[in-house]
């Protein structure tokens, strides 16, 4: 083998372990996140994220709701804590989500949520790019449920 590929290989040979270790502890640190709910009475009141109210004629006929990040600057990412409030009879499953670009995200995990309780979920905005005021859509889908919640993702980017 000629020496420059013998080295070339061998500094892949190296790198992967660090890049298999880097890589598994991620998975780890995302499938072991603690899930806490609370009881919806004692949600934050401060304003801090948004609390969507889940009730049975949503999961039944879907809806809608407006989420608003303020003003940003251009490259911000900006994270907003997004409450789902259970209002139903029954546990609620969040299944998926679907976005209308990829510069929203929503952390969650497919755990069942009981009935009046709320998680917390992390609705991410990335503004690299955009500029002004922009309006972006997330569908949740549960389980069970023909129809997607809609939400309105508002934010004004400077």
């Amino acid at each position: 083998m000629k020496p420059m590929l013998r080295r070339a290989t061998m500094r892949i040979v190296a790198t992967l372990p660090i890049v298999l270790l880097l890589t598994a502890s991620a998975c780890i640190s995302h499938t072991t996140q603690q899930i806490e709910d609370r009881p919806i009475a004692e949600l934050p009141k401060n304003g801090k994220g948004s609390i969507i109210h889940i009730t049975d004629e949503m999961i039944e006929s879907g809806g809608s709701d407006t989420v608003r990040f303020g003003r940003l600057h251009s490259g911000e990412i900006a994270v907003l804590p997004l409450w789902l409030a259970n209002e139903t009879e029954h546990p609620i499953v969040l299944s998926d989500y679907r976005r209308s670009c990829g510069c929203t995200t929503l952390e969650f995990t497919a755990q069942p949520i009981p009935p009046n309780r709320a998680r917390q979920l992390p609705l991410t905005f990335d503004s690299r790019g955009e500029w002004g005021w922009q309006l972006k859509t997330v569908d949740l889908l549960f389980d069970g449920s023909k129809h997607s919640l809609r939400l309105f993702i508002e934010a004004e980017v400077e």
